[in-house]
């Protein structure tokens, strides 16, 4: 039984997992943002214009590091690298997988010393998305 899908799309290939590259562009854009709402709020001495700054600049910079960082690489034919959006790696073997949590808006793995976040929009190789499957259809 297929879980889910393994998607191709326009962005480069970066790992067997990454997010597509509309995140960063979205992330720079919320980063200008934030300098606008920055200068404004000197401009006009509007204080409450700091909540943009801190929401759009927040914002851009959790998408830019999650566009950047969040990724899995298959390692060898037993293993694979996750790394998180804050840049933390960790090396799971696939027969580590025991669940599948299917989210409103991401999927959960669920493995023997830790877990695995796949947001919905990510690229996925061939690959990975076999290897997966192949696990989580022997659970």
């Amino acid at each position: 039984m297929t879980i889910f899908s393994s998607r191709k799309g326009e962005t480069a290939p970066r790992a067997d997992m990454f997010l597509p590259d509309f995140l960063k562009y979205f992330s720079l854009f919320l980063d200008a943002a934030a300098v606008a709402f920055l200068v404004a709020t000197f401009v006009t001495q509007i204080w409450g214009l700091m909540i943009g700054v801190l929401l759009c600049g927040g914002l851009g910079v959790a998408m830019w590091l999650c566009w950047k960082n969040q990724t899995i690489r298959i390692l060898d034919d037993e293993k694979f690298e996750y790394t998180t959006f804050l840049g933390n790696t960790r090396v799971y073997r696939f027969s580590d997988i025991r669940e599948l949590r299917v989210n409103n808006d991401s999927l959960t793995l669920f493995l023997t010393n830790g877990k695995v976040h796949i947001e919905a929009m990510v690229y996925m190789s061939e690959t990975l998305y076999n290897k997966i499957n192949a696990e989580v259809a022997k659970r």
